[in-house]
């Protein structure tokens, strides 16, 4: 039985190697890398007539998964309208990405790249960093036959809605959101941990300006930070600045409530009277819990 599993083992790892086939080679340097580059320069120069240069007299042109074959003089608008409308544009390697030549034994030859395109839209003044992914086939004259590409075009849609006016959601002067605000400031006022913490979903995250970029905790941190400011502070104030607002978001469908407070407090090892602005930001789950809070205030004002 021994002998026969230890068979049964070699036969496994033979097939297995056996299994593997080679279709061709793959290069980091080639001739048809080279055009690649030297046909995102044309575009980036704005020299349409080179750009065509490098592509056959019909191509295949596939675009986040839409399929169309375009003969070459109705192929490259593009590269007028970027150069009409896009300021410092640059086109370069996403690096640590590189392009890869691919020829194969059965299916010519090919290259793939992953492009970072900057610049800015001069009507709108909206910024470019668009990721781009292109695989090129070759024929046997060296031209393009066909050009797969995968990007997202987000931003495409924020340039085309650039001179239009649309609206997303409503802002609310008085609402239910806004009174909870309130009763949440009124209980952190009176060190009501509990009924301050109530407030606040499970999954809850917290930040201020105080931390790193995008850095946040949980609502276990956070009460046990809130219990340590209990500990260390008395007559503790918030005086309501101007007027909150309830903004309902149609685009994401949720509601955050804008609040501009003068906060002081008085610190008890060393008697000092802290007075600061502070705005803060809470925003609503669909059970009316707040799902997550910003503060955003100057340290300056906690200096010694």
């Amino acid at each position: 039985m021994r002998k026969l599993t230890v068979l049964l083992l070699l036969v496994l790892c033979f097939g297995t190697v056996f299994a593997q086939t080679e279709n061709g080679t793959v290069y980091s340097e080639h001739e048809i890398i080279n055009k690649t580059k030297q046909l995102w320069k044309a575009f980036q120069d704005g020299d349409r007539n080179t750009y065509l240069s490098f592509f056959a007299d019909s191509i295949a042109l596939m675009r986040n998964g839409n399929y169309n074959v375009i003969a070459k003089e109705n192929f490259g608008n593009n590269v007028n309208w970027w150069k009409e409308n896009i300021a410092n544009l640059s086109i370069k390697d996403d690096t640590p990405a590189y392009p890869d030549a691919i020829v194969y034994k059965d299916g010519g030859k090919w290259v793939q790249d992953w492009l970072m395109i900057t610049g800015t839209h001069e009507a709108s003044g909206i910024n470019l960093e668009l990721r781009l992914h292109n695989l090129y086939a070759f024929n046997e004259a060296g031209k393009i036959t066909m050009l797969i590409q995968y990007f997202d075009d987000d931003v495409f849609e924020d340039i085309n809605n650039s001179g239009t006016v649309i609206e997303n959601g409503k802002v609310f002067i008085n609402h239910p959101y806004i009174v909870t605000v309130r009763k949440m400031v009124n209980a952190y006022m009176g060190k009501d941990l509990k009924t301050f913490m109530d407030f606040y979903a499970d999954d809850a995250g917290f930040s201020n300006t105080a931390m790193d970029w995008q850095e946040s905790i949980n609502k276990e941190e956070r009460e046990k930070d809130v219990q340590q400011n209990f500990a260390d502070i008395d007559d503790i104030k918030f005086k309501q600045i101007g007027y909150p607002d309830c903004v309902y978001y149609a685009e994401g469908n949720n509601y955050t409530v804008y609040s501009w407070w003068e906060y002081s407090f008085t610190v008890k090892e060393s008697g000092k009277k802290v007075v600061m602005p502070i705005m803060l930001s809470h925003s609503f789950n669909d059970d009316g819990k707040v799902a997550s809070e910003i503060a955003y205030f100057s340290t300056n004002h906690l200096e010694d």
